[in-house]
């Protein structure tokens, strides 16, 4: 009997955990896999309650009529109606002797967040389970050391939240290969796996945005020097998106990121992904054809929303229907072509499908796996990246081979042709030599003739400056003129009352008439001087000058000529009118020059001022005629061993779209019969024969000024 009762207790104490209690998982140093992990999310029985409530976590919640359930068998069925899954996970463990003295930590290896408690302790949030939302970035990260005692069981509870629907793809992350590293336990050798695992992913991700971005820089280089090759702007444009491809895919490796940029990392590695794909395509029908069509971009461009709504909206039918229907195309395409598939364009196709083929192999073998911890998965990223520019460097290569070899043989053509016509020429060389005598004679007898119809249009050019003084100068000798006979005739009558004086004896009336009729004369002879020096001067501008300089007074031959061109201008219009001003420099003194050669260039600056203010004045309305006063102003100055000459009129300025033709031989801005376009041309080369320049400023419709530079000793 009290051995019946004794065998009934044993049987009791091991039907416990069958009647209520949980069964306690052990750990052994045995279940580490080879990266030094051990997937709790698979060990042992776990329970699930969906939901959420701080007291769960406690170790006094009775969890043993919880859903038995995996965290590796959680699905999207169990998400909300605003697409939330949430809820608690619970189990116990213990570990056993084969752990002693073995450290270990707590990891996880999924995007999502998670708060720990160790027996109803927090022990580390993954993430934040709260709002805001902010799910755990598993990627490389080191795991949280945890301190566990052999032999003693521990309660496991992990509150679990999902709150991605798109950017991190959940139909992906919740497939039960990746659920499995839900909650990890992992050994000593673990950190040493991560960080040799950081080393490869360095080097995979260091050549792929290196790579990509010479040759991105490489091929635009290529594009800009060779703009006829229009494969090499396509190919730079898609090494551009492969770059950026490898940034997105890389980069959270580099740099660690937050929870939003390491969304928006995300969202361009499948985005320029897609992009990189699309232009491939795009790239292997311009390959084929040499065009694009309007039916490849309207199958890619629904290629791109119909994916995007498939992330979206878990809906797949459509993409699979519009990417059965691109390969259609392309395989119709590719086989009507097939005979231009050789040489360079094979390699060229080869760029774009390997890689594009290779990804959604890696896709069909992986089913989306999101294994961190597979370092092919690295290797595969560094192969889809790569293999185009490594075939692409090959396509340049036989490019280039080409290209030299039909300049090799335009070369060969060249040389053939240079011989044949060398042998012609050399026959032609004697009829050219006789042809080139003869028209070398017929040259120099028309270079003879155009010398002497240059000096006769440099003449006929001074005759007509000076028949632009006439009528001046013909003002000007008339006032001498008139003195000169008003006081003729006055003496002519003194002397008829100094004979009657005399007659009637009356000496100091006789006297008187005397004096009178002598300053009379004196007059006469300062009048008679000046006519004579104007009539001189018009002699010297119309004689052909001699060259050689003499000291001159500036101011006044500025002034002189100013009123001889003022003048000249009035006789033709009567109704003409100007204000003149000067402004000389007293301290000028005498300047060294060819007083003839100076003198035709001031006719020539105040005339042009003169027609300018009259054109202007002309062309304006009634009321703005009024407002407007025509003004020519010439000035000098002294600067050091320079005098300059200014000669300024307020008319309607030069165009700035002729201001570099006004000192050209033959350019005119006058009607034709007003200007034979060679007064500035002259102009400029006399006072560069001075040694002077002479500058234009102006402002169309305000002003225009000429300003001569001479130097004062020479």
């Amino acid at each position: 009997m009290r051995k019946l009762i004794l065998q009934l207790s044993i049987l009791i104490v091991y039907s416990l955990p069958v009647f209520g209690q949980t069964e306690i998982t052990v750990l052994t140093k045995d279940d580490f896999k080879a990266n030094q992990s051990i997937f709790l999310a698979e060990k042992g029985n776990w329970y699930f309650r969906k939901g959420h409530n701080p007291d769960w976590g406690k170790t006094t919640t009775d969890f043993s009529n919880w859903q038995e359930l995996k965290p590796s068998e959680i699905t999207k069925e169990f998400e909300d109606e605003n697409g939330r899954i949430e809820g608690w996970f619970k189990t116990k463990l213990k570990l056993d002797a084969s752990l002693e003295g073995i450290p270990l930590s707590i990891s996880r290896t999924l995007w999502a967040s998670t708060d720990v408690y160790v027996d109803g302790e927090l022990f580390h949030a993954f993430g934040n389970t709260g709002n805001p939302y902010e799910a755990y970035n598993p990627v490389l990260k080191y795991p949280v050391p945890i301190d566990l005692e052999i032999g003693k069981v521990y309660e496991l509870a992990i509150h679990f939240v999902d709150y991605e629907t798109s950017l991190t793809q959940r139909e992906i992350r919740l497939k039960p290969e990746n659920l499995k590293r839900f909650i990890n336990l992992t050994g000593p050798d673990y950190k040493t796996w991560v960080e040799t695992d950081k080393k490869k992913t360095y080097v995979y991700g260091a050549l792929s945005i290196g790579i990509t971005f010479l040759l991105c820089l490489l091929f635009w280089l290529l594009s800009g020097l060779n703009k006829d090759q229009k494969i090499f702007r396509h190919i730079a444009f898609f090494f551009t998106v492969l770059c950026i491809t490898a940034v997105g895919l890389f980069l959270g490796y580099f740099v660690e990121l937050g929870y939003s940029a390491e969304k928006i990392r995300f969202f361009i590695a499948v985005t320029f992904q897609a992009v990189a794909v699309i232009y491939g395509f795009l790239i292997l029908e311009w390959v084929l054809t040499q065009r694009i069509s309007w039916v490849s971009v309207a199958l890619l461009i629904s290629l791109v929303t119909t994916s995007t709504y498939a992330h979206l909206f878990t809906v797949s039918w459509p993409f699979t229907l519009v990417f059965i229907t691109l390969v259609t195309y392309f395989t119709r395409l590719f086989y009507k072509h097939r005979a231009s598939i050789r040489g360079i364009n094979l390699v060229l196709l080869l760029a774009i499908i390997i890689p594009i083929a290779t990804n959604f192999v890696y896709i069909a073998i992986h089913k989306y796996s999101l294994d961190f911890f597979n370092e092919y998965e690295k290797l595969i990223y560094a192969i889809i990246v790569l293999t185009a520019p490594f075939c692409l460097l090959v396509y340049i290569s036989v490019r280039f081979k080409e290209i030299l070899k039909e300049v090799e043989e335009e070369a060969s053509k060249v040389i053939q042709v240079t011989n044949e016509k060398r042998e012609l020429l050399a026959n032609q060389n004697q009829v050219l030599e006789r042809q080139v005598k003869e028209r070398t004679a017929s040259l120099n007898q028309s270079l003879e003739e155009l010398k002497a119809t240059q000096s006769q249009l440099i003449q006929s050019e001074k005759m007509a400056s000076l028949g632009e003084l006439t009528a001046g100068i013909a003002h000007e000798i008339q006032n001498p003129l008139n003195f000169v006979n008003n006081f003729s005739e006055v003496s002519s009558e003194l002397i008829d009352e100094m004979n009657e004086e005399l007659e009637n004896g009356d000496l100091e009336e006789v006297k008187a008439i005397a004096s009178d009729i002598k300053q009379n004369l004196e007059k006469i002879k300062y009048h008679g001087k000046r006519a004579d020096s104007i009539v001189k001067g018009m002699l010297q501008h119309s004689r052909t000058t001699s060259g050689e300089k003499e000291p001159t007074d500036l101011n006044k031959l500025a002034d002189e000529y100013m009123r001889l061109a003022y003048h000249g201008l009035r006789a033709k219009d009567k109704g003409f009118n100007a204000t003149l001003q000067t402004e000389f420099d007293a301290d000028l003194g005498l300047i060294s020059m060819v007083p003839q050669e100076i003198g035709r260039v001031i006719l020539n600056l105040f005339t042009n001022a003169f027609y300018a203010v009259d054109e202007k004045q002309k062309s304006l309305n009634p009321d703005e005629k009024a407002s407007y006063a025509p003004t020519v102003s010439v000035a000098t100055e002294k600067q050091s061993d320079i005098a300059k000459l200014i000669i300024k009129d307020n008319g309607n300025g030069i165009p700035k779209h002729v201001l570099d033709k006004i000192f050209e031989p033959f350019f005119t801005t006058k009607p034709t019969g007003k200007g034979t376009g060679l007064g500035l041309s002259m102009s400029y080369d006399i006072i560069k024969n001075h040694g002077g320049t002479i500058n234009v400023k102006t402002e169309q419709g305000e002003f225009t000024a000429f300003e001569i530079s001479l130097p004062i000793k020479t």
